[in-house]
């Protein structure tokens, strides 16, 4: 999380670390979930402008992070805060996160985050597309991501159709 900071990604931040109890203490982010936002589409002001606005943080959070050569390995809806007081996107659970440059594991943190939209939140429509469009915008190596993401997709319907 410290790292996800340090690329320009909001992340709770860290107050203390207690090596004898093995406790963190993190800032509290006040705000829902974008998983609870995106299921309440279409009702409570939740309209395809706020969808958008939310779509293209978090394809640049991504952008900023892959750049930086951090994999979140976990990218969910669930995962994800929006604050209250500001509508900022604040990425959380780095849990599964590891360094890598390698485009197949970008791609794959791409379409963990394709799968959890496309299986929690079809109704919201294009939104993964709107997610991709502000990371192409976001990531300088977006080309060899999202040609790699085209290869794991394939993978992935593979893997459905015959297992």
């Amino acid at each position: 999380m410290t790292k996800a900071r340090r690329l320009g990604v909001r992340t709770p931040v860290l107050y203390a670390v207690d090596p004898v109890l093995h406790t963190l203490t993190f800032e509290y982010v006040e705000g829902p979930s974008v998983k609870d936002v995106f299921l309440e589409f279409g009702s409570l002001g939740v309209n395809k402008e706020r969808l958008g606005n939310i779509a293209s943080q978090i394809g640049d959070a991504i952008g900023k992070l892959h750049d930086g050569g951090l994999v979140h390995g976990d990218l969910t809806t669930s995962n994800m805060l929006l604050k209250n007081d500001a509508n900022q996107l604040v990425l959380i659970d780095f849990g599964l996160s590891f360094t890598s440059t390698l485009p197949e594991d970008k791609a794959v943190d791409l379409y963990v985050l394709e799968r959890a939209i496309l299986s929690m939140h079809s109704s919201c429509g294009n939104v993964m597309d709107q997610v991709l469009a502000a990371y192409h915008k976001s990531s300088k190596q977006w080309s060899s991501t999202l040609n790699k993401l085209a290869q794991v997709r394939q993978r992935g319907r593979k893997s459905t159709m015959v297992g």
